[in-house]
């Protein structure tokens, strides 16, 4: 199956989604957000995919939402998100079998640095540039980032950054654990290639579970996530080394 919006390529047992549209710097508009449900459900139910990696072609990760697509009329476009774009992505990404590795390969901007909030790892090149644009445009923060980015990096910080809507590099952004890891440009495919395929190596079911555990934990309190990790753990224990 072909995209107009993005590249789907499969390496062994990873996928490498890359976002298309470098004339306009990878930006999301209707077309992208319908496409990229269809991905992420295609790529869940493959079996033979075990980890994802979302790109952008150069020179950017994503400068966000396609302001162009407001023109086609605000209950249209917000029409199209609801139905088959952000919220259900959102969910998906959430409650998705594979990790997601987010390789920020150039400027991640509004929607291009909330979406990989719902990534499980993001990876950064020295290059990369970050901006949770929202107030200067006067909007407000979305794709559940207003959840997801004070358990990543403090409310404080967070605050701070949407607040004020500065641009920040892949250092700070290292420094503050947003990101993992801070690459030469020439190194972040490969690297995150790397990293991928190790994921992929491990038990299905091991990889899945604690992604999940992790997830539910957010907003768990700790004697109920003992209980559920007790149970998780010896599931776990029978997929791996069979008996009741």
């Amino acid at each position: 199956m072909n995209y107009e919006c993005f590249l789907y390529d499969v390496k062994e047992n990873v996928l490498v989604i890359t976002m298309n549209r470098p004339e306009v710097r990878n930006a999301w508009n209707r077309k992208m957000h319908e496409e990229y449900l269809q991905i992420l459900r295609r790529a869940n139910q493959d079996d033979a995919i075990r980890a994802v990696i979302l790109t952008g072609a150069p020179p950017a990760f994503s400068s966000g939402t396609d302001l162009n697509s407001f023109s086609e009329g605000a209950t249209s476009f917000e029409s199209s998100l609801n139905q088959g774009g952000a919220g259900q992505q959102i969910t998906l990404m959430h409650e998705f079998k594979k990790p997601i590795i987010a390789a920020i390969n150039g400027a991640a901007v509004g929607m291009g640095i909330t979406i990989t909030l719902m990534c499980d790892i993001r990876i950064a090149s020295e290059s990369a540039k970050m901006c949770f644009r929202f107030t200067h445009l006067g909007v407000v923060p979305e794709f559940a980032s207003p959840y997801m980015l004070p358990k990543i990096v403090g409310l404080g910080r967070a605050m701070e950054l949407c607040l004020t809507a500065r641009t920040f590099d892949a250092q700070e952004a290292l420094n503050m654990g947003l990101v993992t890891q801070v690459l030469p440009g020439d190194q972040l495919m490969p690297t995150a290639l790397e990293l991928a395929q190790n994921l992929a190596s491990k038990k299905e079911h091991a990889i899945r579970m604690t992604r999940e555990m992790l997830y539910r934990h957010l907003d768990t309190d700790f004697y109920t996530a003992v209980r559920h990790d007790a149970v998780d753990f010896m599931e776990a224990v029978k997929k791996t080394f069979g008996g009741k």
